[in-house]
């Protein structure tokens, strides 16, 4: 059984009070319940894990394996763009918002540069289909149609909810992990001040092989590949 805790990207299954949980109680208290009742599950936590460290004291507390994301989210593998990629890894701390832009009334972690927020694209839910509360509703629909037009008679922008359906299949909504902004310690800055895109095979590898949450920036030898992505 896969355990989020409060840190992963995209939607959350907590609300306003997730900074109160944390990953380790709730994937302990997940053990406990199934050893009383002699269920033999692996138990997998998932959401904030960044580094090898983080990944071992879990394995040695009992997890049957990790889930890991936000390193991954950035390589060479990846299927992003890779100027989405360069977002996060310039993306500060204060760019991480929880927000209530979704309309599936999930709390949504994203970056605050996304182009998705403060758009006013016509709702596209038949040919992408449909984002829906638990009432069975679209709330962008609700926010769109509520939105006035400008003097110019253009739609204004929809402030409070964004169409899902539509952005991220433009991947034009930066879901990510609270530890996005760490990303920039994990790689090498290149001489036009973008970010050396590593390759899967060495986050992995620094995820078994990196003692005391160090991490291992990708080898100088691939700069100029990485560069060449773009």
């Amino acid at each position: 059984m896969v355990v989020e805790g409060p840190l992963p990207g995209g939607h959350l299954g907590f609300g306003d009070d997730w900074r109160e949980y944390s990953l380790k109680d709730i994937t302990a208290d997940v053990q406990r319940f199934f050893g009383d009742a002699t269920l033999d599950i692996p138990v997998i936590p998932a959401g904030g894990i960044f580094t090898g460290t983080d990944a071992v004291e879990f394995l040695r507390a009992g997890a049957g394996a990790v889930q890991v994301a936000t390193r991954f989210a950035v390589s060479r593998e990846a299927g992003l763009p890779a100027k989405v990629k360069q977002h996060y890894f310039q993306a500060n701390e204060e760019d991480v918002v929880v927000s209530s832009v979704s309309p599936t009334g999930y709390p949504l972690r994203m970056l605050v540069t996304s182009p998705c927020l403060n758009s006013n694209v016509k709702p596209q839910c038949e040919p992408f289909g449909y984002a829906l509360n638990a009432q069975g509703k679209c709330a962008y629909l609700d926010a769109y149609e509520a939105t006035g037009v400008g003097k110019n008679g253009r739609k204004l922008v929809v402030r409070d909810k964004v169409c899902l359906c539509y952005h991220f299949s433009k991947k034009n909504c930066y879901t990510c992990g609270h530890y996005v902004y760490r990303l920039k310690d994990t790689t090498n800055r290149l001489a036009d001040g973008s970010f050396q895109i590593p390759y899967a095979e060495h986050i992995f590898k620094d995820y078994q092989l990196s003692p005391d949450h160090q991490i291992a920036l990708p080898a100088e030898d691939f700069l100029l590949l990485a560069s060449s992505e773009r």
